[in-house]
């Protein structure tokens, strides 16, 4: 009976079950709109897959990963730019903190389509295998330094001088 109710409440849209309960990604930092998001939050944003080849400690690692575009996440945001310029999101960087500390900072130039040919994504799976907290992707950094695990914050930090 339960699993019948269960199954109708779903179908009514009335309940979800987020395949990784517990875990959250906040966006916040110089921005208007501070962001919370659950597993199923950051899959309602369009997707992207890429392979990528990266050199760790246990020699090369090549992966297919399926996640969001990091500038969507930001864009989503608003983050406080520089005023009228022109390029004004280029004073805009990125820390993406994962749950054990380990952090790598990215610039605007790493995550929007119109300045990196394969742009930054917050992967929430990898080789068909979903991921147990999402993944920072950064496909044209070969030695895969950025890639931050069990990413739990983005902090937008406004550059430019106020």
């Amino acid at each position: 009976m339960c699993v019948g109710l269960a199954v109708l409440l779903c179908t009514l849209g009335i309940a979800h079950a987020d395949p990784t309960p517990g875990w959250r990604l906040a966006v916040s930092g110089d921005v208007h709109i501070a962001l919370d998001l659950a597993m199923t939050d950051l899959r309602a944003y369009p997707s992207r897959t890429e392979l990528v080849t990266f050199v760790s400690d246990a020699g090369p690692q090549t992966h297919v990963y399926e996640g969001a575009p990091l500038e969507a996440l930001i864009t989503a945001s608003r983050p406080v730019t520089s005023g009228g310029a022109e390029h004004s999101l280029l004073t805009v960087a990125v820390v993406a903190i994962g749950g054990d500390g380990y952090a790598a900072t990215l610039s605007w130039a790493d995550m929007a389509p119109a300045l990196a040919r394969r742009p930054a994504l917050v992967a929430w799976m990898e080789d068909g295998v979903a991921l147990n907290g999402p993944r920072l992707v950064v496909p044209g950094d070969v030695g895969g330094a950025r890639y931050v695990r069990g990413l739990t914050r983005l902090r937008v930090v406004q550059l430019a001088p106020k």
